[in-house]
């Protein structure tokens, strides 16, 4: 066969192949961008450039509530679908996108198990550990952490003529903190990043290989674009800190537990996505509340009014009555979300509809939570930060229904976040204590071109990147001891 011959029946199959996915597949009558249409490089390129959740979003504004953006891949916008994709009850299952971890990590973590019953295993262990009860346990040495972490800007801040101090990257800052949160939840005792920084440098290489990742997800024959960077130093630090951590103990009298392999998996994933997730959440609600000072200047006016003295601020009541602070959470949740992407589900045998489409057996569906939580028919001025929109006093209840049937930060069903509780807990503790210490303030040097809360947002947003975990640089904060409160000499114990 000459070469000729040769490429000239590549290019008629191509053509074929292009034809059909175009005008013959079941999925043709789907609006969506050309180039996604016809192949999966599409989806390739935007997991490479880290701009996944940004792309759905300009997809959903452009093709409206159901998106083709793969050859065999929908994407919804509604909560009708979100319980149809993700519930217990939907005729779906994690798609293969999800066995690359298993690629990497060469045990499926609990996250990355598409098996349901494996997976319904490997939950039961998790969440003994992240019970109520448990979470309890974890308090105290997460509270131990806490201390040293509001210390390290009461050393700065009190050198300063004018009380204020250097600005601080909170992204940055809160990472140290969140990974060895982590290292204490999952190992029984801290890294020491908040002492030596460098520690932490596993989770950016980690969130890098993520990247690959994605982009190995949609087309598994690209595996050779990744390289497997991170496993290595995860069995090093299990054998150093002896990993034997409460959250992944057998459970007691009957040896049900994680193998080594399976620990080594769990591990890898939760003290590294699991650390960025959170180290990502403070960071924006902290980005929310110094672009909005009088947002800010109400949750201090709560908190301070609350509490009365630093370690108050721990589960109980008084922190549970902290309505707005639950507000400006959930409203950062909503606004700037920190999962990434399209989390897809594989339609499962007989099919299944959703928002009265029929999608057949072996589709990929999913809805991107940056795009339903940004969703114009479930959110007035979707792109402001609100708190109030959460409050009964100052919305309807018709609206606060809404509002909450399209808020998913931490997904629904068997596959929801088990860890969500204590995230929130985390998030309420670490936002609070902060607060009662401390007066905030935006670092302005750098809004040269920025002068809105839109405009700021808007940034934050092109600047952000998908790496599975969405995170961003910033916000540059200053800090000065809140005088109301006496808490100086609480920083100084």
């Amino acid at each position: 066969m000459s070469v000729q011959l040769l490429v000239s029946a590549v290019l008629c199959i191509i053509s074929c192949v292009i034809c059909h996915r175009l005008y013959f597949h079941p999925l043709a009558r789907y609006p969506g961008p050309l180039f996604g249409r016809i192949t999966d490089w599409y989806s390739v390129y935007h997991s490479l450039r880290g701009d996944r959740h940004l792309n759905f979003l300009r997809l959903h504004r452009t093709y409206g509530p159901v998106v083709r953006y793969g050859p065999n891949r929908l994407s919804f916008s509604t909560p009708t679908a979100f319980q149809a994709v993700y519930s217990s009850q939907a005729n779906t299952k994690k798609s293969y996108w999800y066995d690359t971890m298993t690629f990497y990590m060469k045990v499926p973590s609990t996250h990355a198990t598409t098996n349901k019953k494996q997976h319904a295993r490997k939950r039961w262990i998790l969440s003994q550990a992240l019970s109520d009860r448990m979470t309890v346990v974890y308090e105290q040495a997460f509270l131990n952490l806490l201390q040293g972490f509001i210390r390290r800007f009461h050393k700065v801040a009190s050198h300063t003529k004018d009380g204020w101090s250097p600005s601080f990257d909170m992204t940055e800052e809160f990472t140290l903190l969140a990974f060895d949160s982590m290292g204490m939840f999952c190992f029984g005792e801290s890294f020491g990043s908040l002492q030596d920084p460098k520690k932490a440098e596993i989770i950016e290489n980690t969130l890098e290989g993520f990247r690959g990742m994605n982009a190995i997800g949609y087309m598994p024959g690209i595996s050779w674009l990744q390289l497997d960077a991170f496993q290595s130093r995860v069995s090093r630090a299990l054998k150093e800190y002896e990993a034997h951590a409460t959250m992944l103990a057998n459970r007691r009298g009957s040896g049900e537990g994680f193998t080594f392999p399976e620990l080594q998996s769990e591990s890898s994933l939760l003290v590294t996505t699991g650390a960025d997730t959170i180290a990502a959440a403070l960071a924006n609600i902290v980005f929310h509340l110094v672009n909005n000072p009088d947002i800010l200047a109400r949750l201090n006016s709560e908190i301070r009014g609350t509490f009365s003295d630093l370690a108050e601020i721990r589960i109980g009541k008084s922190l549970n009555s902290c309505s707005y602070l639950a507000a400006c959470i959930d409203e950062s949740l909503r606004l700037s979300s920190v999962v990434g992407g399209c989390l897809m589900r594989e339609v499962g045998p007989g099919g299944t509809t959703i928002d009265g489409d029929f999608i057949p057996q072996g589709v990929d569906v999913g809805v991107p939570f940056h795009v339903i939580m940004r969703n114009p028919d479930y959110y007035d001025a979707p792109l402001e930060y609100l708190p109030q929109r959460w409050l009964p006093e100052t919305s309807s209840p018709e609206k606060i229904r809404a509002a909450r049937s399209a808020f998913c930060p931490f997904g629904i069903g068997p596959t929801g976040c088990v860890g969500k509780s204590w995230a929130l807990v985390e998030m309420k503790i670490t936002i609070a204590q902060l607060l009662f210490q401390y007066d905030l303030q935006r670092d302005e040097s750098g809004d040269t071109h920025v002068s809105s809360c839109m405009q700021r947002l808007h940034q934050r947003d092109e600047e952000s990147l998908d790496r599975f975990v969405v995170t961003s640089k910033g916000p540059k904060v200053k800090f000065r001891l809140a005088k109301a409160t006496g808490t100086a000499n609480e920083c100084t114990k």
